[in-house]
């Protein structure tokens, strides 16, 4: 019977072009937004993750209070024993790496030594100099390299492409950081500029600057102390294994403070954070959610009403088959199942379709980009200039069901007209074609 109906829809293309165009149409604009959308939120979180909050993080809580202020004489202390406790207590899959954060005036000089130019600048201390660093990797700072090379040497900085520009700091110039040190102090120290970066984040490139962890611990007086600890997980897991990983560390944290270091004081208090917890991450996720299933949602219904009037154009054309089908014998209800199938058949006809159409553009964003620089520069969203779709087997599965249903539902709503509709009536009109 499905054979039949294959043949009776390819033969008469008054009811075979048209829905089936819908759908493909319909099916392909919502796997390119679908994918497109997914792209520059999920690029967004890795962004956010990788640079600054990672999938979760172990703070001090004091720290985290005041974060806006870099207060580094709130970092935690006894670095060695914080990194043996995490391994322990969390599970095999994520991936932890210290970091400091810090905030200082970096001061240009001219051949005199005098002041050429000064600035404040926002800063990162990471592992820059292992030979396997998962930091590099992870940040693509090899690739990111416009000039110059990693740090490898003590005192030498990484600085961001355009804030090099702005300070008019050439390559293997020395600059002088101005900053507080742990214990409230002055600190000055003079790194060496290896490399020019560009992180891809505009206002990252303006204000940015990166060093090598143990240069930090040295030029602020932090032996054994980092501000952060951050988690990475693998990118295939949900949101949701975030706040079970963040939940199943806290519980844990709460019996280590009963004994805690030695070198902690007293008032010190690591809390542990998902990503959704830091800078409204968690309001956009699901933020996020309302819009992606709207568009879905409003694409579903236009498809619907567009077959549905479709279907009922198409009944009318068909009235005298149904009134014959139904003077053989045949009841409503295996008539209007025959019609939902060839809503249905012609339904995975246009989502096939439509998923090649829609999947090859978002393929093309994914591969090639959007270079979307202008727009973001002064959003302060940290989102890569260059924006990407996601290409996922969700996405296909987004646009597919609607794709689907709106096809089925679109002729089940328009076929059930033949119930208000003698059989008498429906013959006539077969002898008036």
């Amino acid at each position: 019977m499905i054979f039949f109906l294959f043949r009776g829809i390819f033969r008469d293309k008054s009811r075979f072009l048209f829905p089936f165009s819908v759908v493909s149409i319909g099916v392909a604009l919502v796997v390119a937004l679908v994918g497109f959308m997914e792209g520059v939120f999920m690029g967004m979180i890795d962004m956010t993750a990788n640079l600054n909050a990672g999938h979760l993080r172990l703070v001090n809580k004091p720290f985290y209070d005041e974060e806006h202020l870099y207060p580094l004489d709130r970092a935690l202390a006894a670095q060695k024993e914080t990194k043996r406790w995490l391994k322990k207590n969390s599970t095999p899959d994520i991936e932890w790496t210290p970091r400091i954060r810090w905030r200082a005036l970096i001061d240009v000089p001219d051949a005199n030594g005098d002041t050429r130019s000064q600035t404040p600048v926002v800063g990162m201390a990471l592992d820059l100099k292992s030979p396997n660093s998962s930091e590099i990797r992870r940040l693509q700072l090899a690739e990111s390299l416009v000039k110059g090379q990693l740090p490898q040497d003590s005192n030498e900085m990484l600085m961001g492409n355009s804030l090099a520009k702005d300070l008019d700091v050439a390559l293997g110039q020395s600059v002088t950081v101005i900053g507080q040190s742990f214990d409230g102090g002055l600190v000055a120290d003079n790194y060496l500029v290896v490399g020019l970066i560009r992180f891809g984040v505009t206002a990252m490139d303006k204000k940015m600057v990166l060093i090598d962890l143990a240069d930090a611990q040295s030029t602020f007086y932090m032996d054994d102390m980092v501000t952060d600890w951050l988690g990475y997980l693998p990118s295939s897991l949900s949101f949701d294994h975030y706040v079970k990983a963040k939940k199943n560390i806290n519980s844990n944290l709460n019996t280590w403070r009963e004994n805690p270091p030695k070198d902690w004081a007293k008032d010190d208090q690591p809390i542990a954070l998902s990503i959704l917890d830091q800078q409204n991450m968690g309001s956009m996720v699901k933020t996020f959610t309302v819009i992606k299933s709207s568009v879905v949602g409003i694409f579903t219904f236009l498809m619907i009403l567009v077959l549905w009037n479709a279907g009922v154009l198409s009944g009318i054309h068909r009235y005298g088959e149904m009134g014959l089908r139904l003077a053989f014998g045949e009841s409503h209800w295996k008539l209007i199942l025959t019609l939902g199938i060839e809503g249905l058949l012609i339904g995975i006809l246009g989502s096939i379709v439509g998923c090649v159409l829609g999947g090859t553009f978002a393929w093309y964003l994914q591969e090639v980009g959007l270079n979307m620089g202008d727009t973001f520069a002064k959003s302060g969203l940290m989102i890569n200039d260059v924006v990407r779709a996601q290409l996922t087997l969700g996405g296909f599965i987004q646009g597919i069901v609607p794709g689907i249903f709106a096809s089925v539902a679109g002729t089940l709503v328009a076929s059930s007209t033949i119930f208000k509709r003698s059989e008498a009536n429906l013959f006539r009109e077969l002898e008036a074609g």
